[in-house]
């Protein structure tokens, strides 16, 4: 009995050493790394503050905070979603270096890299599914009809055009001589009204530009005609032959049944020189997307620095909060009227505030074009619209 009584007083002293231990750890570890407090960084800011900071108003904010939130949570690394959000929304915003924001967050470089990596991550995988989704035949339908109310072209689904985003050289010699330039290409779709409905980022250093767009997935979709598009209707009521729904693209793009791209060369006729001017009417909505996305996603029109699928990876974030941010800003503060190019009185093109933001962006180099026969065709049908039923009454002022 006494042996017994022996054997359990040692093991219970035995559990309490082990419990003293375990506690003094816990508190040396506690000492070493403090539990951080929550800092929130966009609390008290002023709303112009606010938005330069993070390209939306408090409410937005706390919207898209609610969205992301949970996957942003980690606990061990004591790094709260909204520090996170913060983070991320000011180097994407402001294209300032990750050495600038660790300074001013009080993070080491490496720490602002992974928040950055993995909320642009989170970002777009949670907005991309309901903001930057595929549009049905319906959805086109109506963009078609935008088109039309606002820049006077009719069947047009879309504009279409591309960006190369540059992407700061690595340190490695090796790497550097292996490539001859550094960069992702950006081709993307949008609406009327500014909204990017369709994005294809890649690496395409090795491939001339139109061998790029015809290897991205966009360009894939238009080559194998799998895109949702409504079917042919007529250009109008005086005529009954059916016309295909289509993306308008500038001479960057190849010629095709639902691309159509301006006239160029020496002979240009009085009927092309009003077909160019109507297509580069409508076209400035992809233009006025891009220059809008740019201008307010700063990062962009710097350096990125990060291998190529992180780049892209910051691309896809800051498109899918372009179209978050113009779908709930119901004050217009991120793109206000006169932010983009517009017609006024039927007629006068008013330049937008983000060309004069943007001194220098990298616009999209001309490429070899593969054109479609019947599109030739096509192009002929609709230049002969824009100086018949189609005319405008202001559109002989735009000859040159």
């Amino acid at each position: 009995m006494d042996t017994d009584m022996d054997e359990i007083f040692i093991n219970f002293c035995e559990l309490h050493r082990l419990y003293k231990s375990y506690k003094n750890l816990k508190s040396r570890r506690e000492k070493v790394v403090p539990k951080k407090k929550l800092n929130r960084p966009t609390f008290g800011m002023g709303a112009d503050q606010m938005f330069q900071h993070t390209r939306m108003t408090h409410p937005t904010f706390n919207k898209l905070l609610q969205l992301v939130s949970r996957p942003l949570r980690k606990p061990k690394q004591k790094i709260y979603p909204e520090e996170r959000l913060s983070v991320t929304l000011q180097y994407l915003a402001q294209g300032s270096s990750m050495q600038t924001i660790a300074a001013k967050y009080n993070f080491e470089k490496k720490t602002v890299r992974l928040i950055v990596l993995e909320t642009c991550e989170v970002i777009w995988r949670i907005l991309s599914t309901k903001y930057v989704a595929q549009p049905t035949e319906k959805d086109y339908q109506s963009i078609a009809n935008d088109f039309m109310d606002m820049w006077n072209i009719p069947n047009c689904v879309g504009a279409i055009d591309g960006k190369r985003i540059a992407i700061k050289f690595p340190s490695d010699p090796d790497e550097m001589i292996r490539k001859q330039f550094f960069s992702i290409y950006l081709i993307a779709a949008c609406d009327a009204k500014h909204i990017f409905t369709a994005v294809s980022v890649g690496e395409y250093s090795n491939l001339s530009d139109g061998d790029a767009f015809q290897h991205s997935s966009f360009g894939q979709a238009f080559i194998q005609n799998t895109l949702p598009l409504p079917p042919p209707v007529p250009l109008s009521n005086a005529t009954s032959k059916p016309f295909p729904h289509y993306f308008v693209g500038n001479s960057a793009f190849p010629l095709r049944k639902i691309l159509m791209r301006p006239y160029h060369g020496e002979e240009i006729t009085k009927t092309k020189q009003i077909y160019n001017y109507r297509l580069s009417h409508a076209h400035k909505a992809i233009e006025n997307s891009l220059g809008v996305l740019i201008a307010r996603w700063r990062v962009l029109n710097t350096e990125i620095e990060g291998n190529p699928k992180n780049c892209e990876t910051i691309v896809l974030a800051c498109i899918a909060l372009h179209n978050f941010i113009m779908r709930n800003d119901p004050y217009g503060l991120y793109c206000p009227k006169n932010y983009v190019d517009r017609v006024e009185k039927g007629k006068i093109i008013t330049i937008g505030n983000w060309r004069r933001e943007l001194n220098n962006t990298r616009s999209l180099p001309s490429v070899r074009s593969v054109v479609c026969r019947d599109a030739f065709q096509l192009r002929e049908t609709l230049a002969n619209y824009f100086i018949n039923e189609g005319a405008l009454p202001y559109q002989d002022k735009w000859m040159i």
